[in-house]
């Protein structure tokens, strides 16, 4: 049985003596479950919201939304939210689709949480004689790292690593050093 084929069918018999119509029966054809819209992956910053949602179709369907293959308690709608996510929520997610006539999966979706940019350990105050070497470094963690040493606030050029070094200070390299840490989540 096909879409088309639904309706109402009825059966006309005749005989020698007349002719008697049947009461109608109805066909109904459920159509079995597809997905026209999977889950995409995402990437968030570590606190904020991921949002997965399919577009399916079919009679009767039913959602059970899985993380690395195993049922989420409670995700059984056509979207499913993380509203706060955690380093923890990172993983493949996919959706089973139920319907009357059939169970599909959809694709799986990967979700990338980064963490924010957050100073280990900073930078240590120096003191040298006029012509020796001075360094100063930085211990950061996060997703997407980039630095950028200041002197008295100013940018240094060039300066773009987790350590800056001054091969011979003179009077002038005198002042206050710090890094902006910069990375995907601030």
């Amino acid at each position: 049985a096909a879409a088309a084929d639904a309706g109402s069918y009825d059966v006309v018999v005749t005989g020698s003596c007349g002719t008697v119509t049947s009461s109608a029966a109805t066909l109904t054809v459920n159509s079995g479950a597809a997905i026209s819209s999977s889950p995409v992956n995402q990437t968030v910053c570590e606190g904020g919201p991921a949002s997965f949602s399919v577009t399916a179709t079919g009679t009767g369907l039913s959602y059970q939304w899985r993380k690395n293959g195993a049922p989420i308690s409670g995700a059984t709608n056509s979207s499913f939210t993380i509203p706060a996510a955690a380093a923890a929520d990172a993983g493949s997610y996919d959706v089973v689709v139920t319907g009357s006539c059939g169970t599909i999966t959809s694709s799986a979706a990967t979700l990338t949480v980064n963490s924010g940019a957050a100073i280990t350990a900073p930078p240590v105050n120096q003191t040298v004689c006029e012509g020796g070497p001075a360094s100063f470094s930085v211990s950061a963690t996060g997703t997407g790292l980039s630095y950028q040493w200041r002197k008295n606030g100013a940018p240094i050029s060039g300066a773009t690593n987790s350590s800056f070094a001054i091969p011979a200070a003179a009077a002038a390299d005198a002042g206050s050093y710090d890094v902006v840490v910069t990375g995907s989540c601030g």
